[in-house]
């Protein structure tokens, strides 16, 4: 029953307030809401989470639906809501949360993802020619440069260039 039309049929009922079109309709949007959590979140459980929100946000907004526009935009689109509101909750809990968190050897959270962050980066770096890597390193650790001035330079936005198309390929970060 995972039709559109039959979802709008639905939708429809549900918005005129018949609460037997619940239950098929959940069926009916459950994975598709879950798995555009799923994408948001990156966590399984916080796309669970999220997708249990939409549905109840969806049963309790029904009567607003405008039955001349298609449902399953509608409700991504409140799944899509309750991911970012997740997100923002838990944002703010960090920014929060007073005790530190501590691995066991003694390091913050934030030395650690700065550890993952330095990993990440290192491994791009290995992807680049010995050419590009030496003159990052010549640049950023003060090595004996092979080139200077102008030519430097201009080596280093490329290789810098070749370095963020790495990162962002194998990482899919900015």
């Amino acid at each position: 029953m995972s039709v559109p039309s039959d979802i709008d049929r639905l939708m429809g009922e549900l918005a005129d307030g018949n609460r037997d079109a619940f239950s098929p309709l959940f069926r009916a949007l459950w994975s598709p809401a879950l798995k555009v959590c799923q994408r948001m979140t990156r966590s399984d459980a916080d796309a669970a989470d999220a997708a249990q929100a939409a549905m109840m946000r969806i049963l309790e907004r029904a009567g607003e639906y405008d039955k001349r526009r298609p449902a399953v935009p509608w409700a991504l689109g409140i799944a899509a809501w309750e991911c970012r509101t997740l997100q923002r909750k838990k944002h703010r809990l960090r920014e929060t949360d007073a005790t530190p968190v501590v691995s066991d050897d003694g390091a913050t959270a934030e030395e650690l993802e700065q550890r993952e962050l330095v990993g990440a980066a290192m491994h791009a770096l290995g992807t680049l020619s010995e050419a590009d890597q030496q003159t990052l390193t010549s640049t950023y650790w003060d090595t004996a440069a092979a080139a200077s001035g102008a030519t430097l330079r201009k080596r280093r936005e490329r290789a810098l260039t070749r370095l963020r198309d790495s990162f962002r390929r194998l990482y899919g970060l900015d």
